[in-house]
């Protein structure tokens, strides 16, 4: 008994501090219970907690670049803005010579919360898209995204927002709530939860959305493509839409109309043809049905009494549910078939007609009216290419730069570009530019004359205009048009036959040879104690000059070289390019004439300069350590073996990539047929080419496989004559060829691709190198003198134009090779408008290369915790020439325009004392033709293929380039010299007034016609993108062709 009473003593208290212990559970539960019903219900805690947190979500803008700055790595508006590309754009732009000017530092918990995929609030604007300015600062571009959008919530109609909130977030305006958190519906989302649950457990499908206006505006913005993938993301959208909404305290009575209006601006809507993505009500509205916000506005105030307003407004109410139901599935609804969303949008009807939200008139009204999506409301016309060719450069090279793929990414970057054109100037040259199809205005202005347009059609001309401004910090690009009406830009990006303009790359090549040739002789041994004899005339002059000029400056040398005297004749010809050319002067009487090199350069003479081209392209075979001379006249020359056997080898791969292109996609049989044709021995041929594919055939198979072959013109006779003579014969493969009259590498690789059908290029030189010296073999023989010279001659001119290019690659010469003529001195190399307007920047700066100019400075992502300022990092000057060739260079276009073919511009820019400005430049005139000869030099066809007006000039600090262009068979119609593009720039220069302040324009003043007057645009038949060789020759039948690129008046 003791025992048992003390056990039950001893257990009395322990049940009693259990019964302790579960009360103290209950209370606490029902605390908790409590404290969450209430926090449901005020929402209270969110709000102090999130009010003060947001507090330290700061950035600061502070110069130099950012270590505490943190970027989004997805999200369709982050994406779109182009935020999460940002680190990708910063390194792109350094590496384009931009500089962080300026840029964003984040709080710690900023970029905490970026780095772990939660939006951080800031105020997103929806005019981003990208501007572009001009050096004043005034607006030249913006990209127009947003042109249907509420401008506040009062602007809504408050029907539209019942609409809205019924289907997606009907508690958001409880005022009783003033501390509510638009992220949660806290019923709704339990319902969400439960939905869910039930389609993974029953398969049950089309839950009920838990997110609230607030969550699916930061899911359409910040989630990965726009979704919800996982319970994570959900979480964080409810955390970043409740930092925003808490932003500006713990109210958010006035944050949830921002969301409203928000909601109604970007809801996702699909894409449309020709509006690309579609955010927003009122695009929408727009792009599908062809309405605009005031539209849908006036229709929901229309009186429901009145039969015809209430279909009007039923019609409308019913448009816009369909949309705001869409933004659950755009593709689905918007692309898909429409009697899904008609259900779906008229079980909403019923839904708001029972809630008292619409009246049962307009229910029954709009679900009788059948949804139908439009053709949406017209497009806006697209401005003419010509017209924002300036601004359409600018966007093609920030496409370059950033690396961004279309035009239409880049237009919605959030970024502001300064640049360096002038609006002014701009809208002015393209109205001359405009001007110049009206057959009045070119009378009034001195068109219709020789030399000018007095012959073709003025309508069919191309014209552009470059101009820049020379800097400290660059040549800053002012003017960038053309007539083109196009997205080519005719500056930037055509390639085109300049005439004589290559005489000043000639000349530049020229006195650069002259300068280095002085720095060597300088830095040798004394000139006077020089016994040995040069292997070039250039080099040689310069010795001699210095021998009888002791003393002399650099400056005196090379204005002596420009004295230098040189043959207008055409003859006896010139061996250049591979074949014997005949050139030609503009001016019959300059071919008995003789030139100093000022004067030829003055009077633009081909002859001067066909001379002058042969003495450079010496002198660079000299510098490479070859004697021409020598090595043509000994035959034992070790140079000579070595140029022999590169020639063969370059000449036999050049063969070889012939015949691969024309036998890789042929069949085997097309191969044959091919081979074994001839006019001369077609039997031959055929059993020949039989019998390497059936050696042991007999005389039968022969007669019957020959007969589908030859037909009813089949002799037997030689037939079997062939037969008996070819028969158990192997050959080599130049006798092979020999007997074929083909050349041995076709005869070769039509058997190679036999064997082997899907050879490469590279495995098909591979494998060819015994077949190529082979077919090589006879070059290597004495008595194939003339044909080894020949090849020499040719190797070596070509390798002194690689050194050339080389030189004129380092003053902007646009493409990776030269015509290996000497015909590239007047023109046959082509050039780029934009990047001979850069030598004569060159040239002006004293030999200095500076960059041009066109973006100056990059502003992304304005106001955001992300904003990134770049500018142009200035560059290190580069001397491209010395100062005394450039001063040379100068003094030659000076001359040019006042003595020469410029001289129509002469005393045209004057200052306000009537001085005229520092003027020079270099005319051109490409009359780019297809000729064909017979041997003796006759003639037998000319075909025109183009002709270039040119105007390459330098106006105190400023410089450009004017074209005017004519392309096709119709450029034979027209007579026009480089003399027209000068015309041009005299009849633009009233339109320069604003970049020359100091020019006086009381003199011959040219009115400038209305921007708006409506020009006839050209359309040329082809793009003006190819390259046109002006000649067809071959040293293989010593065709005489006359060329003549170089036509100046």
């Amino acid at each position: 008994m003791t025992s048992k009473r003390s056990i039950t003593s001893q257990s009395r208290p322990r049940r009693r501090w259990v019964s302790f212990a579960i009360a103290g559970k209950v209370l606490l539960v029902s605390a908790l219970a409590f404290v969450t019903i209430c926090e449901v219900r005020t929402n209270k805690l969110e709000a102090l907690f999130f009010s003060r947190y947001v507090q330290d979500i700061t950035w600061t803008l502070q110069p130099g670049a950012s270590d505490e700055i943190a970027f989004p790595t997805h999200g369709p508006f982050d994406i779109t803005q182009g935020y999460t590309l940002l680190p990708v754009f910063q390194e792109r732009l350094v590496e384009n010579g931009y500089t962080i000017d300026k840029q964003a530092r984040q709080s710690a918990k900023s970029r905490s919360l970026i780095e772990h995929g939660i939006a951080i609030p800031y105020v997103k604007t929806l005019s981003t898209g990208l501007a572009i300015t001009d050096q004043h600062g005034g607006q030249i571009f913006q990209a127009s995204l947003h042109a249907q959008r509420f401008s506040s919530f009062e602007a809504i109609p408050p029907l539209l927002i019942q609409l809205l909130l019924f289907r997606e977030n009907r508690e958001l305006f409880d005022a009783e709530r003033p501390f509510l958190n638009p992220a949660v519906e806290w019923d709704r989302f339990a319902l969400a939860c439960l939905t869910s649950l039930g389609e993974q457990l029953c398969g049950l499908s089309e839950g009920v959305g838990g997110s609230t206006l607030a969550t699916q505006i930061v899911k359409f913005r910040h989630s990965d493509e726009g979704r919800t993938k996982e319970p994570a993301d959900k979480i964080k959208q409810m955390i970043g839409a409740s930092l925003w909404s808490y932003r500006q305290g713990p109210n958010t009575m006035a944050v949830r109309k921002d969301i409203v209006r928000d909601y109604l601006n970007e809801m996702p809507l699909g894409a449309a043809p020709g509006y690309g993505a579609i955010n927003g009500l009122g695009t929408g509205m727009w792009s599908w049905f062809g309405k605009d916000l005031r539209q849908v506005a006036a229709d929901f105030a229309l009186d429901e009494s009145k039969p015809d307003d209430r279909q009007k407004k039923a019609a409308t109410v019913k448009e816009v549910l369909a949309l705001i139901i869409s933004t659950q599935r755009p593709g689905t609804y918007l692309a898909g078939d429409l009697k899904i969303l008609e259900a779906k949008v008229n079980a909403y009807l019923a839904g708001l007609a029972k809630a008292g939200i619409i009246t049962p008139s307009l229910y029954a009204t709009a679900v009788r009216i059948p949804l139908q999506f439009g053709q949406g409301a017209p497009l806006a016309p697209p401005r003419s290419h010509m017209e924002r060719k300036g601004t359409d450069a600018i966007r093609t090279r920030l496409m370059d730069m950033l690396g961004v793929e279309t035009l239409y990414e880049l237009d919605r970057l959030d970024l502001t570009v300064d640049t360096t054109l002038d609006q002014v100037s701009q809208k002015n040259v393209n109205s001359v530019l405009h001007s110049l199809y009206n057959q009045q205005f070119l009378s009034e202005n001195g068109f219709l004359t020789p030399y000018l347009l007095c012959k073709g059609d003025p309508a069919q001309l191309i014209y552009s205009v470059a101009l820049f401004e020379s800097r400290p910090d660059g040549n800053l690009c002012r003017v960038q048009a053309d007539s083109l009406n196009r997205p080519l830009n005719i500056n930037l990006g055509a390639r085109l036959e300049l005439g004589s303009t290559a005489k000043l790359r000639a000349l530049c090549s020229f006195l650069m040879a002259i300068d280095e040739a002085a720095r060597q002789a300088e830095d040798s041994v004394p000139v006077s104690t020089k016994v040995s004899t040069p292997r070039d005339p250039l080099t040689q002059w310069v010795i001699d000059f210095y021998r009888t000029h002791p003393g002399a400056s650099r400056e005196e040398l090379l204005a002596a070289s420009m004295k230098r005297t040189y043959s207008g004749s055409p003859f006896p010809g010139f061996f250049t390019g591979g074949g014997f050319h005949i050139f030609q002067n503009f001016k019959k009487e300059q071919d008995s004439q003789v030139f100093t090199l000022e004067e030829g350069f003055r009077e633009s003479v081909n002859l001067v300069f066909i001379r002058l081209m042969r003495e450079v392209v010496e002198y660079h075979i000299a510098k490479m350590g070859y004697d021409q001379e020598q090595i043509l006249a000994d035959t034992r020359s070790p140079h000579r073996q070595a140029l022999l056997a590169e020639a063969a080898d370059s000449e036999s791969r050049e063969f070889l990539r012939k015949f691969y292109r024309d036998h890789a996609t042929k069949t085997p049989e097309e191969r044959f047929a091919r081979l074994a044709k001839s006019t001369r021995h077609p039997y031959r041929n055929w059993i020949i080419l039989y019998f390497k594919e059936h050696p042991d055939a007999k005389w039968e198979k022969v007669l019957n496989d020959a007969r589908p072959w030859f037909g009813a013109d089949l002799d037997v006779d030689i037939l079997a004559k062939c037969y008996k003579a070819y028969r158990g014969k192997s050959y080599k493969l130049t006798d092979e060829a020999y007997l074929l009259d083909k050349h041995p590498l076709e005869v070769w690789v039509a058997a190679y691709l036999n064997d082997h059908p899907h050879a490469t290029w590279k495995e098909t030189v591979e494998a060819s190198a015994e077949a190529r010296q082979a077919a090589s073999a006879w070059l290597f023989k004495n008595r194939f003198r003339s044909a080894q010279n020949s090849r020499i001659r040719t190797l070596l001119e070509r390798k002194a134009f690689e050194q050339i290019h080389l030189t004129w690659r380092s003053l902007g010469y646009p493409f990776q090779s030269l015509v290996p003529s000497l015909a590239t001195a007047i023109g046959s190399s082509a050039d780029r408008p934009a990047n001979l307007a850069e030598l004569i920047g060159i040239i002006v700066n004293d030999g200095i290369y500076k960059p041009t100019v066109l973006i100056q400075a990059l502003h992304f992502a304005a106001g955001t915790p992300y904003e990134t300022h770049f500018v142009k990092k200035p560059e290190p000057p580069k001397q491209a020439m010395s100062a005394e060739v450039a001063h040379t260079l100068c003094n030659a276009l000076r001359i040019v325009v006042a003595e020469g073919t410029g001289r129509r511009i002469k005393d045209t820019f004057v200052n306000a004392s009537g001085t005229p400005l520092d003027i020079g430049g270099k005319t051109g005139t490409g009359d780019n033709r297809f000729r064909t000869f017979r041997h003796g030099a006759e003639q037998v066809s000319s075909r025109s293929v183009s002709r270039t007006s040119t105007f390459v000039f330098f106006v105190d600090r400023f410089f450009g380039v004017v074209t005017a262009h004519v392309e096709g068979a119709q450029a034979a119609g027209y007579e026009f010299t480089s003399a027209l593009a000068v015309q041009v720039l005299k009849t633009a220069r009233p339109a320069l007034v604003g970049l020359l302040p100091e020019a006086n324009l009381q003199a011959e003043a040219v009115s400038i016609p209305a921007a708006s007057s409506a020009p006839v645009f050209p359309s040329p038949a082809r793009p003006l993108i190819h390259q046109v060789t002006p000649v067809e020759s071959r040293s293989t039948d010593l065709r005489i062709p006359k060329l003549m690129l170089g036509n100046e008046q």
